[in-house]
């Protein structure tokens, strides 16, 4: 495994697939990132983004952390290449929305505290797990794209 940009890693090896876990929103130039990891796949390889979602959530926590954006459906089909096709673009984390909506509007943190956390784990994502399944992934705030790189390209 390794960890960085695209630029920090060189061109010589070709990857079956690239994961960007909670990491494109971080990049000012998402578009080039992206890309870049396209060309380091191999034929048939993947590219896996799982990013916040929903811009009208982004809050001061988003902004404390460096994130420059999250990301919806439209701003996720948004990134593309002649190279590779969208295989795979769903939401997660359904009843997290409804709690980040809270904290946009209501809380305003800038950060989680430990309590929040322990809850969100213990109670938020389990919940979660099964309206997302119920409702077929089509809200929450979490969203994750999946591009396959076309052969010969």
């Amino acid at each position: 495994m390794l960890q960085g940009t695209t630029e920090s890693i060189g061109t010589e090896k070709k990857y079956d697939t690239i994961l960007y876990i909670d990491v494109l929103e971080h990049i000012e130039d998402d578009q080039g990132e992206f890309n870049r990891a396209i060309d380091l796949l191999k034929d048939e390889g993947r590219l896996i983004v799982l990013s916040p979602a929903h811009n009208y959530l982004y809050s001061p926590f988003d902004k404390s952390i460096g994130h420059h954006r999250r990301y919806d459906k439209p701003t996720m089909r948004a990134l593309k290449s002649e190279k590779v096709r969208l295989q795979s673009l769903f939401y997660l984390d359904s009843v997290g929305w409804i709690f980040s909506l809270a904290n946009r509007f209501l809380l305003s943190q800038s950060m989680p505290t430990i309590k929040q956390i322990l809850f969100w784990d213990k109670f938020i994502v389990p919940i979660s797990k099964v309206v997302d399944f119920i409702i077929r992934f089509v809200f929450g705030k979490t969203i994750i794209g999946v591009w396959q790189k076309l052969p010969n390209s």
